[in-house]
């Protein structure tokens, strides 16, 4: 018979043996998937590499996806540092004669450009399209930021897009403005604009806050906190920017005196904020006045004002904007009515106030009847203020483009921006594309694909690009 002693010892032993073959289970177990992890790793970053170079993959998964059912999968690809590099989307479409194209279509993280496309070539890939064909499509498409349109493509539905207008006088760089004054949420907008080859080619609208434990509106208005009618305000604050981008004057976004526009679908926001300081960066870059000017003589009005320099005065943000307002000090950018009860007729850009400091000089007073040419501003420019008014359709008042939602052509049909392609509004369209000469379906097939990707990407993610 075991004695007491022997049984206690037996059960510790038993109990022991237990808990290190669990453990061993687990160690195996960690240990197997583990390596299977490393596998799915190796094989993923090797399936994906014709159109993402990435360290790692991990798939994105959600609701969405049932809106899309051409898309199979998608991957977040990630670099060295762990840090996102873009999206890895395996997508089937089919064409109009009911044959099928699979596609692996790499997209940036951060530009929304076009890094690769493969074609998978399995059993239900069916497209007839030339593998040389199929080449020169990708070589033109990667690059490309989405979404895309044929050159062509500028009458859909019956009706006409505004003619792209290239803005003479235009110095290649990057721009910057933002306003003087907060908002009632104290946020202080700001665009920053680039042009190449004289035209605008990216544009930004954002509001930082004078709070520094606020986020910048975009980032607010995504997480709920800052709420605007419509669409968030990030999607609006996307979509006026490319509306942008195909027109290139902001007065033909024609904004209305409310401060809202019409032509621009999805658009509902007050867009003042963004018209005036499109403008102001576009003066900027007639006067080659960059983005490292501005923030040189913002500091400088700080200094001005303060006699310290805005890190000294604790103004400048982690993203490096000066957060500041001005509206203590009207006195440097307000032009006056004259006369014993004035009125502001006029403000001054950032370069104006700086130019009227180096002068010593102060914004002054302006007639009753017409303002008058500000410092800093040519006559040429007051000509062109003038010059933008035009004749409403009663002939009896005058109505300014950027204002009432007028956009002066010869053509009534133009002031409309109508839809485009694959359901996405063209002043969404980000790039426009020449179809490959010998292979136009089938380079409209891929672009379709392309534009399905972004669609998608914009309902997942709410995407700014």
């Amino acid at each position: 018979m075991m004695t007491r002693s022997q049984l206690r010892r037996f059960l510790f032993e038993a109990i022991g043996l237990f808990v290190f073959s669990m453990a061993f289970i687990l160690i195996s177990f960690v240990r197997s998937s583990s390596n299977a992890d490393i596998r799915r790793q190796q094989q993923l970053v090797t399936r994906f590499a014709p159109v993402m170079q990435a360290s790692e993959f991990t798939e994105i998964t959600g609701s969405v996806f049932k809106s899309y059912p051409d898309i199979n999968s998608v991957y977040i690809g990630y670099g060295e540092n762990s840090e996102p590099i873009g999206y890895v989307i395996d997508i089937s479409s089919e064409a109009e004669d009911a044959t099928s194209l699979h596609l692996l279509i790499g997209i940036g993280y951060e530009n929304a450009e076009i890094t690769g496309i493969t074609r998978v070539g399995d059993n239900d890939d069916t497209y007839a399209v030339s593998a040389e064909d199929f080449k020169m499509i990708s070589d033109d498409l990667v690059g490309t930021q989405i979404p895309i349109a044929f050159k062509d493509e500028s009458v859909t539905d019956d009706s006409e897009l505004t003619d792209s207008k290239v803005i003479n006088g235009l110095n290649d760089g990057t721009y910057y403005a933002q306003s003087l004054t907060a908002d009632k949420n104290g946020y202080i907008d700001y665009v920053e604009l680039k042009v190449e080859g004289g035209e605008i080619s990216n544009v930004q609208w954002d509001a930082f806050n004078l709070d520094p434990t606020t986020e910048n509106r975009s980032r607010a208005s995504l997480s709920g906190a800052y709420e605007v009618s419509g669409d968030d305000w990030a999607t609006q604050s996307y979509t006026v920017c490319h509306a942008l981008l195909e027109v290139q004057n902001p007065d033909d976004l024609a904004m209305k005196s409310d401060g809202t526009t019409e032509i621009v679908t999805g658009v509902t926001c007050d867009i003042r904020p963004f018209v005036e300081l499109a403008n102001e960066c576009i003066d900027n870059s007639r006067n080659s006045y960059d983005m490292d000017k501005y923030f040189a003589d913002m500091s400088r009005l700080i200094e001005h004002i303060f006699g310290v320099s805005a890190e000294d005065k604790d103004l400048v943000n982690n993203d490096g904007f000066i957060v500041y307002s001005f509206d203590k000090y009207p006195e440097l950018y307000s032009v006056y009515t004259a006369g014993s009860d004035p009125e502001v007729v006029d403000t001054l850009t950032l370069r104006e106030i700086m130019a009227n400091i180096d002068a010593g000089t102060t914004p002054g007073t302006a007639s009753e009847v017409t303002p008058e040419v500000t410092s800093g501003a040519t006559p040429e420019a007051a000509a062109e203020t003038t010059d933008s008014s035009v004749t409403s359709a009663d002939g009896d008042n005058t109505v300014n483009g950027a204002e009432d939602g007028y956009v002066e052509s010869d053509d009534e049909d133009d002031s409309v921006l109508s839809d485009s392609i694959d359901d996405l509004p063209m002043s969404e369209i980000a790039s426009y594309i020449t179809p490959v000469a010998n292979a136009p379906a089938q380079t409209r097939q891929v672009v379709h694909m392309c534009n399905t990707c972004y669609k998608f990407l914009k309902d997942y993610l709410n995407w700014l690009v």
